[in-house]
């Protein structure tokens, strides 16, 4: 019958063997001491490479401007949706191969505002393009603002016209049968055929506050910009310091797996050399 010492030996043995293949903090530190000028000759070289990069790219600029779509008695006169898809069309949005400066994005906000941005290599070459795309835009839309309220006011205005025949006839007809020597059937027909006509000019005054409160600044109004295209005061890229914060972690961790690697290379050849 074995010992109770026999029985925990193979446990105790496996348990110092675990111990023994566990790698301690001390170990790695002392991986990086002996390979330090490796991990900083790597590190080196990549933040060098991050500063060349910095050094040699074009800074990119965005100017935004915002623009509010017209409307006309509450509706648009175009759907921001369909004014977006156009100038996205026409800037050639999200194609390649563009030479800046350039549209960059078109997008519908609000349901009525009209988010532009535009990027150049400097911040007056952005703002610039971006100012010459928002009055193009304002131009096209004042036009069809215009024709599309001058057919209300035209409207208005042929209403207001037939309530100001309307009142005068209503007028003629009360002199006439004002008049002594006209007969009393020929009264009776006139303040009939009157009666009729002021019967009218309620529904119409009605219409005609319903045109003036459609043409009112509340529903109507021409597009207009919302904000102004902006003068950047600094680039949208290259971000420097988000560059060199990344390139410092970045050559971190590679001048650590090159000393990692580094140790692996040496205990391999060590064992060859053993096995051998």
């Amino acid at each position: 019958m074995s010992s109770p010492s026999a029985i925990q030996h193979p446990s105790a043995h496996l348990q110092h063997q675990t111990y023994a293949d566990e790698i301690s903090l001390f170990d790695l530190w002392d991986i990086l001491v002996r390979y330090r000028w490796r991990l900083l000759a790597v590190w080196a070289l990549v933040v060098l490479a991050a500063a060349a990069y910095l050094a040699v790219a074009q800074p990119v600029f965005e100017s935004r401007s915002v623009v509010r779509v017209g409307r006309v008695e509450g509706e648009f006169i175009v759907r921001p949706a369909i004014l977006a898809l156009e100038l996205k069309e026409r800037y050639e949005v999200g194609e390649k191969g563009r030479e800046r400066p350039f549209m960059k994005s078109v997008k519908v906000e609000d349901t009525d505002a009209i988010v532009l941005q535009a990027e150049a290599h400097s911040a007056e070459e952005a703002q610039s393009f971006l100012l010459e795309a928002v009055s193009e835009v304002l131009e096209q839309q004042l036009l069809q603002y215009n024709d599309a309220r001058s057919l209300r006011e035209r409207a208005l205005a042929d209403l207001e016209a037939e309530i100001e025949l309307l009142n005068g006839q209503a007028q003629q007809l009360a002199e006439v049968a004002e008049n002594a020597n006209v007969d009393e059937a020929v009264r009776a027909l006139i303040v009939l055929q009157r009666s009729t006509l002021q019967a009218d000019l309620p529904a119409l005054h009605e219409k005609k506050l319903e045109l003036q409160r459609a043409l009112s600044r509340i529903q109507t109004y021409p597009t207009q910009v919302i904000r102004e295209p902006t003068l950047p005061e600094h680039a949208s890229s290259p971000r420097k310091a988000l560059t060199l914060g990344l390139a410092l972690v970045l050559g971190g961790m590679l001048g650590c797996l090159a000393a990692f690697l580094s140790e692996f290379l040496h205990q391999a050849k060590n064992r060859h050399r053993q096995s051998a």
